[in-house]
């Protein structure tokens, strides 16, 4: 099959040199599976020779004017994380680069008008609070497919005596209502180890290197208050002892407490951590479980045969 990716080489989300690697290293397997033939700049769409176009725009901000591709025969998906994202013009202050993000009502209407019969979104919480209404539930229920945010790295193995005893805190602490309330206030939390976010200190590991950063930890904090971020599934397969904000749909692709994950709230986070802290051995087989749901099944790997097997049964079975 003839697959053509329509993204931005440039892009904050996909360049080399992102910080947050897990869509780019998603992005990599794909090209791995499919050997694809890219577009990224302005054309007809009778200039594309493919069977399936996946365009692959994670926060909408690549505004590629392709004529007539409404009209183009192929398959098309099209791959949108963030769906509390607003529209926002700005620069990238890494790359001194102009960015116009779109919001959930342009970035719909945008690929219906591309003709794009599938959305892929790593998060069902955030599809049908903010796309579902959107598009309406019986739109939503044919265009949904949903794999998560999938880690690109080998997994960690290992001992966890053999790691920093501590209980890593990571990540952004914007507290504007984007989700991050729990986050903030765990992160001040006895027994927590807090290091800034790579864009406050360009000294800490981001990008590729930043799994191998996790595996040094015995402990990791994924909250996030509306859904799922990139870390649920990023400390698992690191090995760390995840501590994690409860979400339905994590439960739905194996998250359970004291087996794979611990969940925390407000009211037991202290008690769950220090427990931990202090027993740090004991919890060896809920990391091993952890590492083991994502290995197996929510891999970069994994999600490019999921988008392979969805082509499969489109293009060839139905």
């Amino acid at each position: 099959m003839k697959l053509v990716i329509v993204y931005n080489p440039n892009d904050n989300k996909t360049r080399a040199d992102t910080y947050s690697y897990i869509y780019r290293g998603m992005l990599d397997a794909v090209v791995e599976k499919f050997n694809p033939v890219y577009v990224s700049q302005d054309c007809n769409a009778d200039s594309i020779d493919a069977d399936v176009i996946l365009f692959w725009d994670v926060n909408s901000c690549h505004h590629i004017y392709i004529k007539g591709i409404e009209k183009h025969s192929a398959l098309k998906i099209e791959y949108i994380s963030d769906p509390p994202q607003k529209e926002s013009v700005g620069i990238y202050k890494r790359y001194n680069m102009p960015v116009h993000k779109l919001g959930a009502k342009q970035r719909i209407y945008r690929l219906l008008d591309r003709g794009v019969k599938y959305i892929i979104c790593p998060t069902k919480k955030g599809f049908w609070e903010h796309y579902a209404p959107i598009l309406g539930e019986e739109r939503a229920e044919k265009m949904f497919m949903y794999f998560p945010q999938a880690p690109w790295f080998e997994s960690g193995k290992g001992s966890l005596s053999e790691r920093k005893q501590e209980v890593l805190a990571n990540g952004s602490v914007s507290n504007d209502g984007i989700g991050y309330d729990f986050r903030y206030w765990a992160f001040q939390r006895p027994n927590i180890t807090f290091v800034k976010h790579y864009l406050s200190d360009n000294s800490i590991p981001m990008g590729k290197k930043y799994g191998e950063f996790l595996k040094q930890w015995a402990g990791g904090l994924a909250l996030c208050d509306t859904y799922p971020v990139v870390k649920y599934y990023e400390m698992p397969l690191a090995g760390c002892v995840t501590f994690m904000s409860y979400h339905e749909e994590c439960e739905g692709v194996g998250f359970k407490d004291y087996e794979t994950c611990v969940y925390v709230t407000k009211d037991n986070f202290d008690e769950r951590i220090k427990d931990f802290v202090n027993d740090i051995p004991s919890y060896q087989n809920i990391a091993n479980k952890g590492r083991e749901l994502v290995e197996k099944n929510y891999t970069a790997k994994h999600f490019a045969e999921f988008l392979e097997r969805k082509i499969i049964e489109e293009l060839y079975e139905s």
